[in-house]
């Protein structure tokens, strides 16, 4: 399956078929569209204690949010490339509150990075670049889960939010999964690149 079943989507979804288009080659870059911004950061960051703090704080909270993301999908997202999709539509543990809990980890790591240098304006900038570019992605991804799932990822668009959880389960309710060590094993990458990030900015900038 292609990125060209965006062609044979929904009326609705069709409004959205640039955006789809953008998404699909913003997927294939997304290890290397926040570059700009690594290098703007490096360039000016002036961190203080607070800044650190707060930021590692939000590094911390959006780690530990892919980290249990991850416990539940496994280590191959459900979409690994711009032409397969993954097994089943998860819809336990993170997936039953937001629809892309993955990306809500992101979110949190990069304006934690971005607050950690003590720039407003910086946080700003990848604030808006991290929604510009995510929101092309989701819209990639969508289509391709559309085709996959059907009327179950239809289901699952109107009854769970994109980002923000319309409310969180009681805690007695709340799923854990039976073990983190695989995807403690599978963040292995993201977490050398937060520790060499961090420890950039402590020398660039100490």
């Amino acid at each position: 399956m292609t990125t060209d079943a965006a062609s044979s989507s929904s009326p609705n979804e069709r409004g959205f078929l640039p955006w789809v288009d953008l998404g699909s080659k913003l997927f294939k870059l997304r290890d290397y569209t926040p570059v700009p911004l690594i290098i703007l950061l490096l360039f000016f960051a002036e961190p203080s204690v607070g800044s650190a703090t707060l930021g590692l704080l939000l590094i911390g909270f959006g780690e530990a949010v892919r980290l249990y993301s991850v416990a539940f999908i496994g280590s191959v997202s459900r979409t690994r490339n711009t032409s397969t999709v993954g097994g089943g539509l998860v819809r336990t543990g993170p997936f039953g509150m937001v629809r892309n809990p993955l990306y809500v980890g992101n979110f949190f790591i990069t304006i934690g990075v971005a607050v950690f240098g003590g720039v407003p304006w910086l946080v700003v900038l990848t604030f808006a670049a991290f929604a510009f570019q995510y929101h092309a992605i989701v819209k990639h991804e969508e289509s391709l889960l559309r085709t996959k799932f059907g009327a179950e990822y239809e289901d699952y668009l109107q009854t769970v939010p994109a980002w923000v959880p319309a409310r969180l389960p009681a805690l007695e309710t709340w799923e854990w999964p039976t073990t983190f060590s695989p995807a403690l094993k599978s963040e292995r990458r993201t977490l050398t690149a937060i520790l060499i990030m961090v420890l950039a900015l402590v020398l660039v900038k100490g």
